[in-house]
């Protein structure tokens, strides 16, 4: 789901059904903005929001994943967006098993995740930036394995560019609606993430990142960030009331996409 012009560009994993959102992004010549570079940003800018079903088959969710940015690569996008934890079911009990080594900023090989790797080959075969949606990750830290929901970013060439571990995670218990804790296996970010591109710095937080408007203004006033991207698979007790609302809240605090 994306919203109007002048809110947010984000995904949404609401439904978790298959579909397509194409959404052009055009700047007004007041929003331009300097890239880190020090060159103009182009002043639109293709985006494809890609949803799709996913599956308990990781080598499915691989091959739905490599399906839908090819078509979004044949539709004329330069971005692409998955949804949240896109290469393995949402649970917490299954965080752990579908887990990966991910790569760094700076790397443009994943040997040791082939979710990863589909997102590298796909950036590097179409020419896209990627922003990954989601993945579990995995790492030892201070002798002890901990998972993280993390974002990858890559840029045409196939680069990790950024690299986003979801810093607020997301418990809840509705009497007779949902009861859901993250933090039963996944492990908190502690950074806030953004990259350069040719369509200006964009932030990148995860789904129930949105919430916190203080996330948002750091990347827009502190990085001076003129887009922000939320993937999300937000939950359908609290979603309808609260996603589009916080995307429009958002942007207008910061006056950016």
């Amino acid at each position: 789901r994306s919203s109007t012009a002048s809110s947010l560009v984000a995904t949404s994993g609401l439904t978790r059904q298959n579909h397509w959102h194409h959404t052009s992004t055009k700047f007004q010549q007041s929003s331009l903005r300097m890239s880190s570079t020090g060159a103009a940003v182009e002043k639109s800018l293709r985006v494809a929001l890609c949803q799709f079903h996913v599956t308990g088959d990781k080598d499915e969710n691989h091959e739905t994943a490599q399906k839908f940015l090819s078509v979004a690569a044949e539709k004329g996008a330069k971005l692409a967006v998955l949804p949240e934890i896109w290469n393995s079911p949402y649970a917490t009990a299954a965080f752990p098993e579908y887990a990966e080594s991910l790569p760094n900023i700076g790397d443009s090989s994943a040997e040791s995740s082939s979710s990863s790797q589909i997102l590298i080959d796909a950036a590097k075969k179409h020419g896209l930036w990627i922003v990954g949606g989601s993945i579990p990750e995995r790492i030892q830290e201070d002798g002890k394995e901990k998972i993280y929901n993390t974002c990858l970013v890559l840029n045409p060439d196939g680069m990790v560019v950024a690299k986003h571990r979801k810093m607020h995670l997301f418990d809840i218990d509705v009497p007779g609606g949902i009861t859901f804790f993250e933090s039963e296996t996944l492990s908190a970010g502690q950074t806030v993430s953004h990259f350069s591109s040719p369509f200006g710095e964009i932030g990148v937080g995860i789904c129930y990142d949105i919430r916190f408007a203080e996330l948002a203004m750091i990347m827009r006033q502190k990085h001076n960030c003129v887009i922000l991207i939320y993937p999300g698979a937000f939950n359908m007790t609290t979603g309808p009331a609260h996603w589009e609302l916080l995307q429009r809240g958002r942007a207008i605090d910061n006056q950016c996409f």
